[in-house]
């Protein structure tokens, strides 16, 4: 599986690392995974692809960071008669038709085919785009959020967290992937300010990552420090930045 990253930073980062979106590729879907302001933009410049190339977009929830670019899309489907599968917790589909409303779009919501979740407390398949699976479990967050993991029809995954707090249920996902996407929201030493507001630090996704079991961590969420590493052992760790592609098996 091919993954490219459009945006890595959080609504406070440094304006050219972006708001959260990473195109996951796997060998018969494309999906989006966050939808933050301008990452239309970047797909179209990263990756020349556009909204017709999309399988669909899953939103982990509905905080501005990671929602704000969805009208971009729902426009573009909608001026060119596309439909737009979109996957999302059941309040980020409420929110996203409010946002519609208050963006003046509603011409286009017919384009829009929403996929509300019911966010599970246990990993739970809830669509399937040829023979690529998507499964999702609730997280520790200040809304109602999901970790997302990717399946392809060759048994291999990629598990995404979303944003979070340490989450039991992340790692059980995350179980046998070959990569991890984990935010960092928090150097080591601001674990208890990083929790309070359902984050998670540099040593929180490495913890994870060594107890999942998985070969690759990739650190995305990082706000206007540089993420500190330290003590991964054998585990491999990347940091990636605007438009960068890496692949997993």
């Amino acid at each position: 599986m091919r993954v490219t990253f459009l945006g890595v930073g959080g609504w406070v980062s440094m304006p050219w690392l972006n708001h959260p979106s990473i195109l996951i590729e796997t060998s018969d879907a494309r999906l989006l995974v966050d939808a933050g302001e301008g990452s239309y933009r970047l797909l179209r410049r990263c990756l020349n692809l556009d909204v017709d190339a999309l399988d669909a977009i899953v939103v982990t929830h509905s905080h501005g960071d990671h929602i704000l670019g969805l009208p971009s899309y729902v426009l573009m489907a909608g001026s060119r008669g596309l439909r737009l599968n979109v996957i999302a917790p059941r309040q980020a589909i409420d929110d996203l038709m409010a946002i519609i409303k208050a963006t003046h779009i509603q011409q286009y919501a017919s384009s829009l085919n929403p996929m509300p979740v019911e966010v599970p407390s246990e990993p739970t398949l809830v669509a399937r785009f040829k023979g690529t699976g998507i499964y999702v479990v609730g997280v520790n967050h200040t809304v109602e959020a999901m970790a997302v993991k990717v399946v392809d029809s060759s048994g291999s995954c990629i598990t995404y967290s979303g944003d979070t707090a340490p989450s039991r249920q992340l790692v059980d996902l995350a179980r046998g992937c070959g990569a991890l996407i984990h935010e960092a929201s928090g150097n080591p030493g601001f674990e208890e300010e990083a929790h309070r507001h359902g984050h998670s630090t540099v040593n929180d996704a490495v913890k994870a990552a060594v107890e999942a079991g998985v070969r690759l961590l990739v650190l995305t969420h990082f706000y206007t420090l540089n993420p500190v590493i330290k003590g991964t052992g054998g585990l491999s760790v990347v940091v990636p930045y605007e438009c960068s592609t890496i692949e997993v098996t």
